[in-house]
């Protein structure tokens, strides 16, 4: 895109609505205001920006194209860009709250439909929750290939080795809500920074204390997206070949079965319901497998598997 004297880059660091924090290439960080309704630029954006003249903030004219984007099916079942421009999506879970590992699944589903890296940390390791049942879980995603880490932010227990992880990446954090993702940017950054909250007393869930995105600086170089915790995520898969490009070792195997067109549900012959027989695939991976796939169904009016 060819920029001319009154426009320059900047990357979007934080959201607030229709106002961004951005920084320049030169390091100068500002607010600036989208021009019109159809622009959205996420955490991560790389964006154009004007500069008016007796005027305190720039103007976003536009959105230079992203190399990938973390995307959600909102409540009204349309996209929503949640961040841009990443190289790893870490998952954090813990507990509390209990983890739900259906949502560790559609984040590294989304992962692997945008190409990048996902990576599992196990937050609160003081408590020593990975226990008998989560061990086996954990495992299954090592097996798979993913990266599982423990640690505890709040006693700062292998927080060296999380450090070195992201360095010179931009990952973005997400997880449900009061699994610790604040606490850690705070640890891995060395300040408060963010602000963070304790689980609720009544139902072991946890509070929203990140309302908007911010793309955050590392001492050692990269940078990470703080993202609002979630109670529920539907990645923007549009067909089933996303959805079966989301687990990976479900495509691997689906490889094998005798039909090209294979959904691995209710066909004859299939080398993914051998495997899941056999147990070399994860029985709670596949039946997440087919929530999605039947996600899909639904919202195309088809019948549910």
């Amino acid at each position: 895109m060819k920029i001319n004297n009154n426009h320059t880059e900047a990357q979007v660091i934080s959201t607030y609505s229709r106002r961004m924090k951005i920084r320049t290439n030169d390091a100068k960080v500002g607010f600036a205001k989208i021009l019109g309704k159809q622009l959205k630029p996420v955490c991560g954006d790389i964006v154009i920006i004007k500069k008016e003249e007796n005027e305190p903030e720039s103007i976003i004219t536009d959105i230079l194209p992203r190399k990938n984007s973390l995307s959600r099916k909102n409540k009204y079942k349309n996209k929503e860009v949640l961040a841009s421009n990443l190289s790893d999506i870490a998952i954090i879970v813990s507990n509390p709250p209990s983890p739900d590992w259906h949502i560790v699944d559609r984040y590294i589903g989304a992962a692997e439909n945008m190409g990048i890296n996902a990576f599992i940390i196990c937050n609160k390791d003081d408590l020593q929750w990975v226990d008998k049942e989560n061990t086996p879980i954990l495992n299954t995603y090592r097996n798979i290939g993913y990266n599982v880490m423990k640690c505890s932010a709040k006693i700062k227990k292998n927080m060296e080795d999380i450090s070195k992880y992201f360095e010179g990446k931009t990952s973005i954090f997400v997880g449900q809500s009061g699994a610790g993702k604040s606490t850690i940017i705070n640890s891995l950054i060395g300040f408060n920074e963010l602000k963070t909250q304790d689980i609720s007393s009544s139902n072991s869930e946890g509070k929203h204390t990140t309302v908007n995105s911010s793309l955050i600086d590392l001492p050692n170089g990269g940078y990470v997206i703080d993202s609002p915790g979630v109670r529920e995520f539907l990645p923007n898969l549009n067909n089933e070949r996303e959805v079966l490009k989301s687990f990976i070792e479900i495509h691997d195997y689906g490889t094998k079965c005798k039909f090209n067109d294979c959904t691995h549900i209710k066909e004859d012959n299939c080398a993914v319901k051998t495997a899941l027989s056999e147990n070399k695939i994860s029985q709670r991976r596949y039946d997440s497998y087919k929530r999605l796939i039947n996600n899909i169904r639904s919202s195309k009016d088809q019948k549910r598997y």
